[in-house]
């Protein structure tokens, strides 16, 4: 259901990367990896979440078109319409004892709840995450509490080892996985069973949101419902296409 939600916070991280947090009264989110539907000036748009509570939610996001310039210049104090707890996000008891997270700089935000919500059941956490460049690095010490290991990568190797994230990767037995569709192909054959989520690639590049499906070996499912996040195991990777660069 929509929601005034209220801008609290509105800080540029670096670059065009901004993050916003909205005070809604109360948020409908239950597990990380659920989006929000915000719309600001007539326009509707998914975002990744990127932390919550009760109350209050975060995104960070990158601006980049119209749209996101829109919101981004939006001030503390100024309200927008949002829909929050949306599409499933990442099935927490399905997890094991030790996970790999893994993302570039697309899927870096939706990470931060999870590691969290995974160091509260106690689960071991490493960390892999890549950037454009050194320049590009952000909220890389709000996981600094959360995981037992951080590995950085950027892809002009500015900030030592260069490469994306998959590329720290040769084999792990889980993996949960966000970013760009490039990415997440490279890293699907190197873990036995994950979850991977699609929230900065088809659902965030589809046209329409509400009719916005992918090819599973369970069939056509509706990426804004079903997903974000999915069994990285029934993904059909051929079958995807997505507007941003492949070669992240």
């Amino acid at each position: 259901m929509k929601k005034t939600g209220k801008i609290v916070q509105n800080d540029n991280l670096v670059r065009n990367i901004h993050k916003m947090t909205f005070d809604m009264g109360e948020c409908d989110f239950s597990l990380p990896g659920q989006y929000a539907m915000i719309e600001a000036g007539g326009i509707r748009r998914p975002y990744q979440v990127c932390d919550f509570d009760s109350n209050r939610f975060t995104i960070v996001f990158p601006v980049e078109d119209e749209e996101s310039r829109r919101l981004a210049s939006m001030r503390p104090g100024e309200e927008a319409l949002i829909t929050t707890g949306l599409g499933n996000g990442f099935d927490l008891d399905a997890m094991p004892g030790e996970v790999v997270l893994v993302a570039d700089d697309l899927g870096i935000p939706e990470m931060l709840g999870l590691a969290r919500s995974l160091l509260m059941r106690g689960t071991d956490c490493r960390l892999i995450l890549s950037y454009p460049s050194k320049k590009d690095i952000y909220m890389l010490e709000s996981f600094r509490n959360l995981v037992n290991e951080i590995e950085v990568l950027t892809l002009d190797g500015s900030n030592g080892r260069e490469g994306r994230a998959s590329d720290a990767v040769r084999h792990a037995s889980y993996i949960c996985a966000g970013g760009s569709l490039g990415m997440l192909r490279s890293l699907a054959d190197k873990a036995d069973a994950g979850q991977f989520s699609l929230s900065s690639t088809i659902l965030a590049e589809s046209a329409d949101y509400d009719d916005c499906f992918i090819e599973t070996t369970k069939g056509r499912l509706n990426a804004s419902d079903d997903g974000p996040v999915f069994d990285k195991n029934i993904i059909i990777w051929d079958a995807l296409k997505d507007r941003r660069s492949e070669e992240r």
